[in-house]
């Protein structure tokens, strides 16, 4: 390999995304390229992309571009899910990038980049050959924490996703393969593994086996040093039936689902391809909650879809208000190129949707700021990160029903912790999402020991 080539890596979009960028990571280090943080000077970027809707593909262009004209002289990687929608087209209008990557290459971007810049410079230094990264080798970029893949691509029928056109169809990952990844994780002080997937509930659909995901959850269950099991993206029409008795009785599954409705009104439902009734939903959030004892949801709600007026959108702010779910992500719609909602045009305003997302954020917030003052003299178990961001007198944490990058944070003003520890900690007060909060019984020092 030509010698001491620098790299930069700028990931975008999800925690699947970001598994991809950790394999990124691993392979360019492997084959002996050197990592530097900032782009200025850097001799190759990468740029790992998401496309899952349109402002996120016009995020993954502009930084594109922002990186090219800042570093004109560095060779652009666009990898990811950018490439893998619109290759064809980026490949005639964006001349500043010089390679699209697909995930399914990220192992041979070493060889490809050292042949590259030995074609342009011959005599730049010594040729070695690139050690070869395997699929589970993983640079981990999150303290304490990771992300576990376990299904790429989905094979759902919603009329305006893009992910089937991006990914592909639903494919598990083969369980002996996740075991070694997590085992691989403990063994470096990972202490709690977030799930990932289109659509958790799948897995092992695509092989006809049944009861895979509680299989599989056993499985991680029994690995030392993992203590918490965190479950993300679940699709409410196929959650086991023996799930919630299994994270019942479980030491280590955290008491936490997040499941996207995305709407509640029939009408709209059915205009989206989702194949059930609000009533249904409405069903599953009882049944969980009461069989899963301390329960927290998180969902991703849309408005603006073309099917919701206004008594669609009135009965989504009744079931934000009476359900009381814990965390809501909320998203205007976007007619994406490609779907079969994109016909259905996009007769909401704009503006109107922006106004209807506003006012469910408000709506929920209202309720989190009461829920969270309640919590305040609580004492409650914390995963501690490090020293916070914010402040290096606050170390950073997260309580269990915070999940990494999405709900909040826990800000720890007092006692003193080892970074990726699980600690007691007293709540203290609250802030929007985040916490503020003192280790139970450690002095009165916020520090790292």
């Amino acid at each position: 390999m030509t010698a001491n080539i620098s790299f930069t890596l700028v990931s975008l979009g999800c925690p699947k995304n970001r598994v991809d960028s950790e394999r990124i990571l691993a392979a360019m280090m492997k084959g002996g390229f050197v990592y530097q943080e900032e782009p200025a000077g850097a001799e190759v970027i990468i740029v790992n992309t998401c496309a899952f809707i349109e402002p996120a593909v016009e995020e993954s262009v502009n930084t594109i571009l922002d990186l090219s004209a800042e570093n004109p002289d560095a060779f652009i990687v666009a990898a990811g899910c950018l490439p893998l929608r619109y290759k064809e087209e980026l490949e005639k209008a964006m001349t500043e990038v010089h390679l699209f990557l697909s995930p399914e290459r990220i192992a041979d971007l070493p060889r490809i980049l050292t042949a590259a810049f030995e074609s342009q410079a011959p005599k730049r230094g010594k040729t070695r050959k690139c050690a070869a990264s395997t699929p589970r080798d993983r640079v981990l970029s999150t303290p304490g924490y990771a992300y576990l893949r376990i299904a790429e691509g989905c094979s759902r029928g919603c009329r305006y996703c893009t992910i089937p056109l991006i990914r592909g169809a639903f494919r598990s990952e083969d369980l002996s393969h996740l075991q070694e990844e997590a085992e691989s994780l403990a063994s470096r002080g990972v202490r709690e593994l977030v799930l990932v997937a289109q659509d958790l509930t799948g897995y092992g659909t695509d092989r006809r086996e049944k009861g895979a995901l509680v299989r599989l959850l056993r499985c991680l269950e029994s690995i030392d040093g993992i203590q918490w099991i965190r479950l993300m993206y679940l699709h409410p029409n196929g959650i086991p039936r023996d799930l919630p008795g299994f994270m019942k009785a479980s030491a280590k599954v955290l008491p936490y689902l997040d499941i996207p409705f995305q709407h509640i009104s029939d009408r709209v439902l059915r205009a989206m391809g989702r194949p059930w009734k609000g009533d249904r939903i409405r069903s599953l959030v009882d049944r969980l909650r009461s069989s899963i004892p301390g329960l927290v949801l998180r969902t991703t709600l849309m408005v603006g879809f073309p099917a919701e007026g206004d008594s669609e959108f009135d009965e989504l702010k009744d079931f934000v208000e009476q359900t009381r779910i814990e965390h809501v992500g909320v998203f205007t719609y976007s007619p994406e190129e490609g779907t079969r909602a994109q016909r259905l045009g996009d007769p909401v305003p704009e503006d109107l949707k922006q106004a209807r997302a506003d006012e469910i954020r408000e709506l929920h917030a209202r309720f989190i700021r009461t829920r969270n003052r309640a919590r305040i003299g609580t004492v409650e178990p914390a995963l501690i990160e490090g020293v916070s961001e914010e402040s290096e007198l606050l170390l950073q944490g997260r309580t269990r029903d915070q999940a990494p990058e999405v709900d909040g944070v826990l800000y720890v003003t007092a006692g003193e912790a080892r970074a990726w520890d699980i600690q007691p900690v007293r709540i203290t007060g609250a802030h929007g999402p985040d916490l503020f909060g003192e280790i139970v019984d450690t002095g009165t020092r916020s520090t790292l020991v």
